[in-house]
Parts: C-alpha cells; sequence; structure tokens
C-alpha cells in the first residue's frame, strides 16, 4: 500500500475505506435539491413501471385461467381453434409435426391433458381410430366434438383403386343446406359444380375387385418415416416384375365401401367455415362470458376464408383437365370443391407396402393419359414417386395435407390450403 495514499485516507476518512490491503475512494455525491428531486423521479417512475407490469402479468394470468382448456387432435383442427379463441386463449394439439392420426400413442402429460379438457375437437374415428378410446375414457368429463358429424360439413365418398375413374364423381351429402343455416352465406361462392354429387346411388359392390380394404385404413397416416418399418427401396423393386402383393390390398379384397366417408374434411374450404362455427357455437355454451369474441372470431375467419377461395381460384386458373397423380388419396375434397380431380394415387397408404400390381397400373395410367405431375409428401421418400415417373414427362410436385411443416397457430390453416393451390398450379401448368 502506497504511504501517501495511507496517510491521505487517514487524514480524510470520510472520503476513503481503508482495508487491510488497500485504500479505495468513496466517491461522494453532494445532493442538491434538483438532484434529489430527480432521483426522486425516478424511483417512483421505477416503482410505476414495476406496477403495470405486474398488473399486465396478473391480468394475462386471469385470463388465461378462465379461458378454457381445449385439446385439438391435426395441426389444420388446431390452426382453426386457435383463430376462434384468439384473445381468450390458445388450444393444446395432440398429433403434432409428423406424427400419425393412426396408431397414435398419447404421452402421460397429453393424457393429463385430455383428462383435464373442458373440450376436445377431433375428426373422428374416421381418421383417427387410435383416439376413440383415449377420448372416451380419459377426456370423459369433457364436452368432445366430431367434426365428421358437425353441422355444414360436406361429405364425399372414397375412392377406390389406384385408378380414379368417372365413378368417383357419384358423392354423397354436402350438407350444403346445414351449411347455409350455420350462418355462412356464400352466395357468392360457385356451388352449382357441387349440384350433381347429391344422390349417394352408387354401388360400390361393382369395384369389389379394387383389393383392399379401408376398415384400418386411415388416410392421414403421417407417421414420421423411420417408424414406417419397411424400406422404400423395396418399392423400386416393384418395377422388375416382383409379383408380391400388398398384404393389405390383397387379403381384403372384395368390401363393400358403399357409405364410408372421406376423413379429410378440412382441405375443403367451406368445411373449414362450418368447422369454425361449430367451435364457436361449442364454446360459447361452455365459456358463455367469452361467447361474443368466439362468434366474433369466427366471422372473421369465415370473411378470411372467402376472400381465400377467390385467390386460390386464380391460382388453379388453367389446371383444370391436367391429369395428375397423388402420392395417397388425402386431397379429394380439395380437388373436388376447386374442379381439379386427381387421375390416381400411388398407394393406398403411405405406410403399407405398395404392391407391383399398383404400380404397374399407376405407369399404365401415366402413360396413356398423359399425366402431368405426379406428387410426393414432405414426410415421405420420393423413390416410389421416381419409379412411377420413370421413363414418362411427367414432373414432381409436393402436396401436403397436414403442414407438417408449417408453424403451428391460426394462420396455418389459411396458408395450407394456399400451399396446396401453389404446388398444383406451379406443377400442372409448368
Amino acid at each position: 500500500m502506497n504511504h501517501q495514499t495511507l496517510l491521505l485516507a487517514q487524514e480524510n476518512p470520510q472520503r476513503y475505506r481503508i482495508t487491510r490491503y488497500k485504500v479505495t475512494l468513496i466517491w461522494m455525491i453532494r445532493m442538491t435539491p434538483s438532484t434529489s428531486n430527480h432521483l426522486n423521479r425516478l424511483r417512483k417512475s421505477s416503482l410505476l413501471a414495476t406496477a403495470a407490469s405486474g398488473a399486465l402479468l396478473a391480468m394475462s394470468a386471469s385470463a388465461s385461467a378462465d379461458a378454457p382448456s381445449v385439446v385439438t387432435s391435426i395441426k389444420p383442427l388446431h390452426s382453426i381453434a386457435a383463430a376462434v379463441m384468439e384473445g381468450v386463449g390458445e388450444p393444446v394439439i395432440l398429433i403434432d409435426g409428423a406424427a400419425s392420426p393412426h396408431g397414435f400413442a398419447l404421452k402421460p402429460a397429453q393424457a393429463s391433458q385430455l383428462q383435464n379438457a373442458d373440450v376436445v375437437f377431433w375428426i373422428g374415428p374416421d381418421l383417427a381410430p387410435s383416439l376413440e378410446k383415449p377420448i372416451s375414457s380419459v377426456a370423459s368429463s369433457a364436452t368432445v366434438v366430431e367434426m365428421m358429424d358437425a353441422a355444414g360439413i360436406s361429405h364425399l365418398g372414397i375412392r377406390e383403386g389406384a385408378n380414379f375413374d368417372a365413378h368417383d364423381h357419384d358423392h354423397g351429402d354436402h350438407g350444403h343446406d346445414e351449411h347455409a343455416e350455420a350462418g355462412h352465406d356464400h352466395d357468392d361462392h360457385d356451388h352449382e359444380k357441387h349440384a350433381d354429387h347429391d344422390d349417394h346411388d352408387h354401388d360400390h359392390d361393382k369395384h369389389a375387385e379394387a383389393e383392399h380394404d379401408h376398415d384400418d385404413h386411415d388416410h392421414e397416416k403421417h407417421a414420421d418415416h423411420d417408424d414406417h418399418g419397411h424400406d422404400h427401396d423395396k418399392h423400386a423393386e416393384t418395377e422388375h416384375g416382383h409379383d408380391d402383393h400388398d398384404h393389405e390390398e390383397q387379403a381384403h379384397s372384395g368390401h363393400d365401401h358403399d357409405g364410408e366417408r372421406d376423413a379429410h374434411i378440412w382441405l375443403n374450404p367451406d368445411n373449414g367455415i362450418a368447422i369454425a362455427a361449430q367451435m364457436a357455437a361449442t364454446l360459447a355454451k361452455v365459456d358463455p362470458d367469452n361467447a361474443a369474441t368466439y362468434q366474433k372470431n369466427a366471422e372473421a375467419f369465415s370473411k378470411q376464408i372467402e376472400a381465400l377461395e377467390h385467390d386460390l381460384e386464380h391460382e388453379l386458373e388453367g389446371t383444370a383437365g391436367k391429369p395428375f397423380i397423388v402420392f395417397h388419396d388425402a386431397y379429394h375434397h380439395f380437388e373436388h370443391h376447386f374442379d381439379v380431380e386427381a387421375s390416381g394415387s400411388i398407394t393406398l397408404s403411405p405406410e403399407a407396402l405398395t404392391s407391383a400390381e399398383r404400380v404397374k397400373e399407376i405407369r399404365h395410367k401415366i402413360e396413356d393419359i398423359g399425366v402431368v405431375c405426379v406428387f410426393q409428401e414432405p414426410q415421405f421418400e420420393a423413390k416410389l414417386v421416381n419409379v412411377v415417373i420413370e421413363g414418362s414427362d411427367a414432373r414432381i410436385g409436393t402436396l401436403d395435407p397436414l403442414g407438417t411443416e408449417l408453424q403451428n397457430g391460426p394462420d396455418l390453416y389459411p396458408n395450407l390450403l394456399k400451399g396446396l393451390a401453389t404446388s398444383l398450379g406451379d406443377c400442372l401448368k409448368g
């Protein structure tokens, strides 16, 4: 320690602090009245800011606590529910990302969410049969809504075989009368293209040779590809004459599909609006204090989707009549609504091996009618698609019925529809 510094410290103890190893200068602030007032103002501002922040957090926590606990099954339903609940709360999603609705196993935390749910929105066992038992048992105290049975939903029959021929245009009840009753006036939308599909009088028995059964088939089997339990390289061998038919297709030949409905209902924009209306009505009963907000949000959602429909129609101009093949038959509701129908699907189920005969049928179809595009799906490898288009002029596009790569939230559903229209338009128009 410097001797001179030590002497200064001893002479001016009010300015220095002396320790065993050092002398520290103590900075003295002369508190003038103005300085004191300034510090007081700073202290008051800080206290007010802290109080305001605490109040906002308390209000947010209170709003969250007051909101009903809503559980949804798949990403598109979660998105619509998020739009309807905006400003009140946020729904929970069970089957996220590329997880498969078919054979989906609940995690303990998800079982707890179901157990504590006030409301559960799901498509129904047609799409996710594995959720039927957990919802009925674990969520027994919740209000459960199957959207397949919601008012205003338009339905289509299941298409059969590798080729979708003229018979696939004879479909079931579209429910447009119910839809109008739900409060959605679509006078400006052209529904005439649906008018000839009101009578479900088609005899599916004559298609018994389609060689497959949909009893176990969930059209939305988007499991992680690593869990498929088979190597897509096996598909590549099918073009070389291997006659190892898909056991699922072979074993259940002759099954009668009369009355079965395509579960991908959300891909029809009108159905998306009907789903939002059903959600708003359900939530209004469960949470009447926020009924006006739910109704207002559902109406805003309806207007948004109606406006989007016009944009999508413009996007798809020039695509009608251009033949294309989809990876699996998940898009019929979208195709039918916008009058741009697929000519066939590569696979009955993306999780089952595709038979050599089916691949052969698709290859002939591509050649015979001049298929413009064959669409893969982002969560599955493109090897099988490459096999069926080999030697043809068909292009490869990508379609995603669940929005697996889109961020969850109210924007996912409109972005999902936009993505389908853009992918179809870009590929078919070249």
